[in-house]
């Protein structure tokens, strides 16, 4: 909630001194590139999985001033990893904050900056996962994003790699035997995305 409070206190002040301020949706895909692992916690299994696609959808705001421009947004997004047993499916709130810079007359832009994800519980699934429910999941995790993009008049296509800056966690338990699974992530990934300012 305080990081929320100091992102939002930020926002503000930045406005303040912004020349210009444009409000958009955005939607796409997000590919984690992330093959996380997935282990009992007693060590007798474990496995890889392989990153699968997803999809964000969410609302932006372009904040302009001295050349450059802030681009807060709020998105949902979701994905998975893929295992040989079921798939965990992971959902999200991602509060990425990037400050960038347009070219050729505001045609093509460069951009960076942190990301906020606010870890919804993940859902496991699979025929060897049966009465299985999450029990704990990271509430928040830090990422950093680079990317590129184009603007047409109000459209925007924007293109962006994210690194995970640390390692999330869920476990679950499986009611019938009682076993504690969990999984392991660095979230990886590649979101590819089309915008309109109103």
């Amino acid at each position: 909630m305080k990081k929320l409070l100091l992102v939002s206190f930020a926002l503000f002040s930045m406005s303040a001194f912004a020349q210009d301020i444009d409000f958009g949706l955005k939607a796409g895909m997000a590919y984690n590139t992330d093959n996380g692992v997935l282990k009992a916690l007693d060590g007798a299994y474990q496995q890889k999985g392989k990153g699968s696609m997803g999809f964000q959808v969410g609302g932006m705001m372009r904040i302009k001033a001295i050349g450059f421009y802030v681009q807060p947004e709020v998105l949902y997004t979701s994905f998975k990893n893929e295992y040989d047993a079921g798939d965990v499916k992971k959902n999200r709130i991602d509060i990425p904050v990037n400050v960038g810079k347009t070219f050729a007359l505001g045609l093509v832009q460069v951009q960076t900056g942190p990301v906020l994800s606010i870890n919804l519980k993940d859902k496991i699934d699979g025929s060897e996962f049966n009465n299985v429910e999450a029990n704990k999941t990271d509430n928040m995790s830090l990422g950093w994003q680079v990317g590129t993009g184009v603007n047409i008049k109000n459209l925007n296509f924007d293109v962006r790699y994210e690194f995970g800056l640390g390692k999330t966690s869920s476990e679950f338990i499986q009611n019938q035997t009682g076993t504690n699974f969990k999984t392991e992530d660095r979230i990886n990934m590649l979101n590819i995305s089309v915008g309109y300012f109103f």
